[in-house]
């Protein structure tokens, strides 16, 4: 019997006409390995064919991520069928919204590597094509501003502008006649790219580079969506982000629940906080600080390795949307460098491992701390660094305080389970950890510094946990990639809104910087320790703590990140940065736009809790004289000194 060759079946063009016309999504297989994806009623679609006699390896994702495309074989066998969808497509959003852009995007012809410098054969590049301008210029111009912002490699791209009266690439027909498109109000324009995501042969790819062209041509495409929809639509978007896609594929849930299973399977700061600092403090103390401690550390319930190869068996790759996709892969890198530390804690391999997790201390950040330290001399200070306990709360007193306020908290959000718990094996006086709030049991708290420390950890770390939890997203909550730095800023903000930032305390953030600089260039711990003590005035507690913190797990630059963090959000708020975005959970300040473009697409919402400080008027006031008199962390010394 002769076996029929495939199409697109007149019941699937009801099928998706259907769905569409009661603004339903749709997601189908097309006939050989095509796909249609339609998130809802929109004025616009994507469209990419296969050329049939090349691999073009790569192309097709290239329009993954839209929330309107179809991608499908250019076979002549799929020609009518796929002229057939497109068009009652058209038709039906064109009805609704007056108007209805076609963009059809292919590769262009490969350069050959004899006739071009590879520097130049990797150059990205586009041609955009399109009928003469007129009514499609705000359309086109916006889709050409947008791409010659794209650079892979450090190399800008260029885009050429070519008129046609047919837009199809080379050797295709278009789906769609000239006399149809007037008769239905629709457009269409053909974006050629120039194909640096694989070799010359087309047959090996170049992840990558497609995943970073990817990204910048899903921000250009919505950017001329939201041209068209403004300019020839009956409807006018607040922001182009709101036509992305806000349908969340089957494999991106499965991709967040395997990331947040493993990141939840261990704790990296308990991991490498030493288990004996109460009795190494002592037994240095007994040494006149000339004898370097010795730390213990708990046993490792896993191996890191075995740990890796779950990581690295989560199918990352097969998310569609760029931005999610980005989001994924950058946390399944840092999961594989923690991994890497713990396999090497307490070796001189953690330190290598730390740098490249949490950065080293440039040397912007080192000049800011010695000057910090110069604006707040030990000498012109009293009990800075204090070994003293007066004037200090218990710890059993904090906790109790630290209750109540977590009893605040869930009178506006009942679903909050953290709990405070009394701990003999920490290190600092006080941390959260998997949401809940460890405090040190040897520990003595300032009482002018317990509002700020709760703050800082409640207000701060607890509610941006409770607030990743309320998302869709369990990463929100684990921590999206390098999210310390612009937490523990929040957090030291939080400690100067609140009036609780005190000089101690900055001298501490910048001893911090002191002692990872001293790490790094290869100094001892006693060296380290002599140097915050003789040279900067710390007390000896506070000298032997700074110096712990720095050196354990053989080495942890992380604690330079507060410093960083606090002068980053400065700039952030000085430059008219909104607070809340920095609430949805834990994230890191190259998130921001991501998070905004996740919200803007109705895939995130709002932060279910906010810290109680942004409430108080004294606050309110603090936050914004920082922006109106575009404040920098001395001007905060100078401000806490008064």
């Amino acid at each position: 019997m002769k076996q029929e060759s495939p199409a697109i079946s007149q019941k699937l063009i009801e099928s998706v006409c259907s769905r569409l016309l009661d603004n339903k999504s749709v997601r189908k297989k097309l006939p050989g390995w095509g796909r249609i994806h339609i998130d809802r009623q929109l004025p616009f679609l994507s469209l990419y064919r296969k050329p049939p006699d090349r691999s073009d390896i790569g192309t097709k994702r290239l329009v993954y991520g839209e929330a309107s495309y179809i991608i499908v074989p250019g076979d002549t066998q799929y020609h009518d069928g796929l002229a057939e969808l497109v068009k009652r497509i058209a038709q039906i959003m064109s009805e609704r919204f007056g108007a209805f852009l076609l963009v059809e995007l292919w590769s262009l012809q490969e350069i050959e590597e004899k006739d071009s410098a590879v520097s130049e054969s990797q150059k990205p590049g586009f041609t955009v094509f399109a009928p003469k301008l007129g009514l499609l210029t705000p359309t086109v111009e916006a889709l050409k501003n947008s791409l010659s912002a794209i650079s892979v490699n450090h190399q800008r791209c260029e885009v050429d502008l070519k008129f046609s009266k047919t837009i199809a690439p080379a050797n295709f027909s278009p789906l769609l006649s000239k006399e149809m498109l007037e008769k239905m109000k629709c457009y269409s324009i053909g974006l050629g790219i120039k194909p640096i995501y694989h070799d010359h042969e087309g047959e090996t790819l170049y992840p990558f580079v497609l995943r970073n062209l990817h990204h910048g041509i899903a921000r250009s495409l919505k950017k001329s969506f939201f041209a068209f929809t403004r300019y020839q639509t009956t409807i006018s978007p607040a922001h182009y982000q709101v036509l992305g896609r806000r349908s969340v594929t089957k494999v991106v849930w499965e991709v967040d629940r395997a990331l947040a299973e493993i990141d939840d399977s261990f704790d990296f700061l308990l991991q490498v906080t030493p288990v004996n600092t109460n009795e190494a403090w002592e037994e240095f103390k007994e040494s006149d600080y000339k004898k370097t401690p010795r730390f213990y550390y708990r046993p490792r319930p896993f191996a890191p390795a075995a740990v890796k190869r779950r990581l690295y068996a989560i199918h990352v790759e097969k998310i569609e949307d760029p931005t999610l996709m980005q989001l994924f892969c950058e946390k399944r890198d840092e999961l594989d460098r923690k991994l890497t530390m713990l396999g090497d804690r307490d070796t001189s391999n953690f330190l290598h491992g730390s740098i490249q997790t949490y950065g080293t201390v440039e040397e912007g950040l080192l000049e800011t701390a010695r000057q910090m330290l110069m604006l707040m001399p030990a000498k012109d200070l009293q009990n800075i660094g204090s070994d003293s306990d007066s004037d200090t709360v218990s710890a059993e007193t904090f906790v109790r305080r630290a209750e109540a306020e977590l009893e605040y908290y869930k009178k506006s959000y009942p679903s909050l389970q953290s709990r405070v718990e009394l701990r003999e094996d920490i290190v600092s006086g006080a941390m959260v950890s998997g949401g809940d709030f460890l405090v040190s049991k040897w520990a003595h708290f300032p009482k002018n510094r317990v509002e700020a420390l709760l703050h800082h950890e409640i207000g701060t770390h607890i509610v941006t946990y409770t607030n990743g939890l309320s998302q869709p997203f369990q990463q929100l909550h684990t921590g999206l990639s390098g999210y310390d730095e612009m937490q523990e800023g929040i957090a030291v903000l939080s400690e100067y809104l609140c009036g609780g930032l005190s000089i101690a305390r900055l001298r501490i953030l910048a001893g911090r910087v002191i002692a990872a600089k001293c790490l790094i260039d290869g100094e001892s711990f006693i060296e380290t320790f002599k140097t915050l003590r003789e040279k900067y005035g710390f007390m000896p507690k506070t000298a032997f703590t700074v110096t712990t913190r720095i050196f354990r797990g053989g080495g942890l630059t992380k604690d330079a990140v507060y410093l960083r963090g606090l002068v980053e959000i400065l700039d952030y708020i000085v430059k008219g940065g909104a607070i809340e975005p920095l609430l949805v959970g834990k994230l890191s300040a190259h998130h921001i736009p991501l998070i905004e473009e996740l919200q803007w697409r109705g895939i995130l919402h709002k932060p279910s809790l906010y810290p109680r400080y942004l409430e108080e008027p004294d606050a309110k006031k603090r936050l914004n004289e920082i922006e109106e008199k575009r404040m920098n962390i001395l001007d905060l010394i100078k401000r806490s000194q008064e």
